[in-house]
């Protein structure tokens, strides 16, 4: 094994958001960003004296197989990358292929990241990470919650799903006890999950609680290939809606509040996908997990089935989204209106071999998918951020209105009382046997 790691500024945060660099608002095509990563040996792994089998260099973003590994009439093809990596350090690959996006789903545009990889190839670690390692959906929840903090001149609502498919079954991992979870499509919201339970999140404490509750109702077992194994395809969604504040809004007249309540704001909606895809596997024991693996290896099946049509140079007649609820989420992204980044992850020893070198293959082919992200911006009401605005503005009004009849009343209240008062200043008095009016008006 040889390496090549090249530098890179550690405490600098090329990718990471800054609110005072906008990415591009372009809507030029552009290709879906993949990185590969090897993760280190585990300790069996190392006292069983294994080797790392693959030559990498960091520099030139390149993996290759080690010489004396290649197998029989099998060449050694460089493969190249957006970027490769090999370790544990999940700062580098956040840094490097993912921040960017996050911070282009707080400016309109749809935004995709999944790890894809074989059972204990370290898949699942960059995307959640360790307390002293965070993963990819902590690292995106804080940079979320930065940006906001950042750009005061635009009020945020940020919603949060988190959904599992189980053996092709769909589960919300924030409401264990819904059931009958189906895929719905139309104009407005495109492709979606309904019933699904959205907790709406105002700082990034409460998100990692929301996380943590996800995660803990998640299919986790042992396998013969790793002691926890996720046993189910995860989907962390954030669902961004911003828009301009109104300006002095403290100062407002009654009537200029009613007047901007009814107007119609531009509002930017944008969804972030967090997504950890279950490992491939090979055959095992155990019956529960051949039936999971079976489903498991069905969807990435499919998965991988979707993306050759999508990178058909001739152009593929039929797009099979719809053989796997997996395939079906994921299609809004794949089809186009999303930027895209994919993680791979491979084992460093040759009894994974043939699993890394699919893994290789399918990060080759993914990266060959072109997206065009448009920024996603409506000018109605549809957006709960406006529904919401516009509900506050309607029974403030109404108070408002409310308050405005309880004066007049109280004035027709006080009209009268004087009526009566000068009513009883009035007397009859007779004088002489005649009969005159005398009115004392009080002072």
């Amino acid at each position: 094994m040889s390496f090549k790691i090249g530098s890179i500024p550690h405490p600098s945060r090329n990718g990471s958001i800054n609110s005072t660099q906008s990415s591009t608002k372009s809507q030029s095509p552009e290709n879906v960003q993949v990185a590969v990563r090897c993760r280190p040996m585990s300790a069996s792994e190392a006292r069983g004296q294994r080797e790392v089998c693959w030559d990498i260099d960091t520099t030139l973003n390149s993996i290759v197989i080690a010489e004396g590994f290649e197998r029989q009439n099998r060449a050694r093809h460089k493969y190249r990358y957006d970027r490769v990596l090999y370790g544990s350090d999940n700062f580098r690959i956040y840094d490097d292929n993912v921040a960017k996006l996050v911070n282009s789903t707080m400016e309109g545009y749809n935004g995709t990241v999944f790890a894809y990889g074989q059972t204990a190839s370290g898949k699942t670690y960059p995307i959640t990470g360790t307390h002293n390692e965070p993963g990819v959906i902590p690292r995106a929840v804080n940079d979320v919650f930065e940006y906001i903090k950042a750009n005061s001149t635009r009020e945020f609502l940020l919603r949060v799903s988190y959904l599992e498919i189980y053996n092709e079954a769909i589960h919300d991992l924030l409401s264990p006890g819904t059931q009958d979870l189906k895929i719905h499509e139309d104009k407005q919201r495109g492709v979606y999950v309904s019933p699904l339970k959205e907790e709406v999140l105002t700082n990034a404490k409460q998100a990692l609680k929301v996380i943590q509750k996800g995660e803990e109702n998640r299919h986790v077992s042992t396998t013969n290939y790793n002691l926890h194994s996720s046993r189910s395809h995860t989907i962390f969604r954030m669902i961004i809606e911003s828009k301009e504040r109104e300006p002095n809004a403290s100062t407002q007249t009654h009537r200029d509040r009613s007047t901007a309540s009814n107007a119609k704001s531009t509002i930017r909606i944008s969804q972030l996908n967090l997504i950890d895809l279950a490992g491939s596997e090979k055959a095992t024991t155990n019956l529960d997990r051949q039936k999971e693996g079976a489903f498991i290896n069905k969807s990435l099946l499919t998965l991988g089935t979707v993306i050759s049509k999508l990178t058909d140079s001739k152009g593929a007649s039929h797009i099979p989204f719809r053989d796997s609820k997996l395939t079906r989420i994921l299609q809004p992204s794949l089809s186009g209106n999303a930027r895209v980044a994919v993680i791979c992850t491979i084992s460093p020893v040759m009894t994974s071999m043939e699993e890394s070198m699919n893994t290789l293959k399918f990060a080759e082919r993914v990266k060959l998918v072109v997206t065009s992200a448009k920024t996603n911006e409506i000018l109605d009401d549809k957006a709960l951020l406006q529904q919401y605005r516009t509900e506050i503005s309607s029974l403030k009004a109404k108070l408002e209105a409310g308050n405005d009849l309880l004066a007049q009343q109280q004035m027709a209240q006080e009209d009268i009382m004087q009526a009566e008062k000068r009513k009883r200043c009035f007397y009859y008095s007779t004088k002489d046997k005649c009969a005159t009016w005398s009115l004392f008006v009080q002072p």
